[in-house]
């Protein structure tokens, strides 16, 4: 039986509520890392005596970036799986971490290079303001080190998947199309980031993602892809900065835009043909007291 208008309604109320709940888990971790550090500059302050400096605080917490935004991930990952493994859910199926064949696993490796270089070159033609904006903002995740390359190439990747394909865009998926759901778990995605050139490649990423994990029915695509996409630029920062370099680094990017996507050419042209849609909506079973409704797992 189909849920009436009402029903509806309640249905999509909910999901965009489990989505804020996701998405302040996300915010909320990073802040709870953040803030012992925040809390004991501040008191330093004041027992100097010297004024609040906002600046000087943003620095701070610049310099260590990485190593904090390590440890948000983390635990974020932790607080999630420990959730469900108290719910005795299995992982594959609440986190979207199904096996897939290994074609449709590596399509979002396959594109990752062809993306960076997409999103390079746009960068290139954005207003100075812009990118110095961008360039500021960015300044703290390209280290290089070891924990920059654990942080952004490794658990940023995994985290986020989860979090915004895994539970965000699964669950709208269950009471709005497709389409819509990608595009507003991609916008969510992008906003996260905030800064406005970051939201903008975050939300095509994103949205290109959520219809890759939607055809698979599973996050290890976009998980795959995400830890290309963001290796590359740890790669490129441990590089020399000289001409010889850029170039050597500019050719292998292209070599691989064209060579990765042509190997796994079959399950990328797969993403993009029509696929008969599913029913949005779960009949309820006809034997009465039979259904169990988890507002988690819907």
């Amino acid at each position: 039986m189909k849920p009436d208008f009402g029903e509806r309604v309640a249905q999509v109320l909910l999901a965009l509520l489990k989505a804020a709940c996701y998405v302040l888990l996300f915010l909320g971790v990073q802040v709870l890392v953040m803030l012992p550090v925040l809390i004991a500059s501040a008191i330093q302050t004041v027992v100097g005596g010297g004024p609040l400096d906002g600046n000087e605080m943003a620095a701070l917490l610049n310099e260590e970036a990485m190593t904090y935004s390590l440890i948000a991930n983390l635990l974020t990952l932790v607080i999630v799986l420990t959730f469900y493994l108290i719910r005795r859910k299995r992982f594959s199926e609440a986190l979207w971490l199904r096996p897939v064949d290994t074609p449709t696993l590596w399509e979002g490796a396959a594109l990752a290079p062809g993306l960076y270089l997409l999103v390079s070159v746009v960068l290139i033609f954005l207003p100075k303001s812009w990118l110095e904006e961008y360039n500021e903002a960015s300044s703290g995740i390209i280290s290089g080190g070891m924990v920059g390359i654990m942080a952004v190439a490794v658990a940023a990747p995994v985290v986020e998947e989860i979090i915004f394909r895994g539970l965000i865009m699964t669950r709208l998926s269950n009471v709005m199309s497709n389409w819509l759901a990608v595009l507003l778990s991609a916008a969510i995605f992008g906003a996260c980031h905030g800064n406005a050139v970051w939201f903008g490649y975050a939300f095509v990423l994103g949205a290109l993602f959520g219809l890759m994990d939607l055809r698979a029915g599973s996050i290890w695509p976009s998980i795959l892809g995400h830890v290309v996409f963001n290796s590359i630029d740890q790669i490129l920062s441990l590089l020399p900065e000289n001409d010889t370099a850029e170039t050597a680094a500019v050719i292998v990017l292209l070599m691989a835009a064209v060579v990765a996507p042509i190997l796994d050419r079959k399950a990328i042209a797969a993403i993009f043909k029509p696929k008969p849609k599913a029913p949005p909506f779960q009949a309820l079973p006809a034997e009465p007291g039979v259904y169990d409704f988890d507002p988690w797992d819907a």
